[in-house]
């Protein structure tokens, strides 16, 4: 039997338990943290002391403590870490400044072959370093006091984000043209989703195109076996032929949802021509084509 909590169940507040639900499912939060998230939603579920830690793989006074901090202080209390007793820190703010800006710099930009630092690496290059720079003081930093350090500046050398630069002064205008397009094309069906432009007037027709160059077109060079009772699947040979690279050419009507596709074994600009005329012969001269495309098509 579980020993029953000295405080009983934790009640959350509600801003509370969202941001520990999002920090108990995160894939790159601290794991410190993940696990105290989870400790503190598992009590507020009524799980007692002993089943959160046979649960967590912690001991039941860990998760005691934390219910505790919870109860007592609040949910950030809870979750870092209190200032530890003992001889202050002696790192001066212009080793800090130095460690920080060793983090913002490339490893491959500085002689190491790794793409990004670690705590680790970090930590090496700083004790190797520390003395040519003026900081023998760094000599014993520790992996951990490098990460609270850049952590303190929200710098997480270790971790890429992505983003999309903007490389079109003219991108604005050009998006707002494309949605007005689409809103057009949209206009030309009803609530049903029919089609509402008689088939025998003139139209314009929208097409969508896009090609994808360097498909790699590869073939089996032994058959495919079939299932069998001592192996239930469709068995393949691992070895292929490469046969070259192909390029696809297509256009979507997003009137109709037809595609018009052309495979290539090049992607030259007179693929696109033939591409273009082959589109030009399936609509009558009395129709309209209008093509979306994207900003720069590198043909060769």
């Amino acid at each position: 039997m579980g020993r029953s909590k000295k405080y009983g169940n934790i009640i959350l507040k509600p801003e509370d338990r969202k941001k520990l639900v999002k920090l108990a499912n995160s894939q790159t939060s601290e794991y410190r943290k993940v696990q105290r998230a989870k400790i503190i939603l598992l009590s507020a579920d009524g799980m007692s002391n002993e089943e959160i830690a046979s649960s967590i793989g912690v001991h039941r006074n860990t998760v005691a403590a934390f219910v505790t901090k919870y109860i007592a202080a609040g949910i950030d209390y809870a979750l870092n870490d209190s200032a530890r007793s003992g001889r202050p820190n002696r790192i001066c703010d212009d080793e800090k400044a130095w460690i920080t800006n060793i983090a913002c710099t490339k490893p491959k930009d500085i002689g190491y072959g790794e793409e990004l630092w670690t705590y680790r690496s970090l930590q090496k290059h700083i004790r190797k370093h520390c003395m040519d720079a003026g900081y023998p003081g760094l000599s014993q930093i520790s992996p951990n006091t490098v990460r609270t350090i850049l952590e303190s500046g929200e710098i997480k050398p270790n971790k890429i984000t992505y983003y999309l630069e903007r490389k079109d002064p003219d991108f604005e205008s050009k998006m707002h043209e494309v949605l007005v397009v689409y809103k057009q094309v949209s206009m030309c069906f009803d609530e049903a989703g029919n089609l509402v432009i008689p088939v025998d007037e003139p139209k314009t027709v929208t097409v969508s195109y896009d090609e994808k160059p360097g498909i790699q077109a590869l073939q089996n060079i032994a058959p495919d076996l079939p299932p069998t009772q001592e192996h239930g699947k469709v068995a393949r040979d691992y070895e292929y032929k490469r046969l070259g690279t192909l390029s696809l050419l297509a256009g979507l009507d997003l009137l109709t949802g037809e595609i018009i596709p052309l495979v290539s074994d090049t992607h030259k600009s007179s693929d696109f021509i033939e591409w273009l005329k082959m589109l030009d012969s399936r609509y009558p001269e009395h129709d309209t084509l209008r093509l979306v495309l994207d900003n720069v098509n590198n043909f060769d």
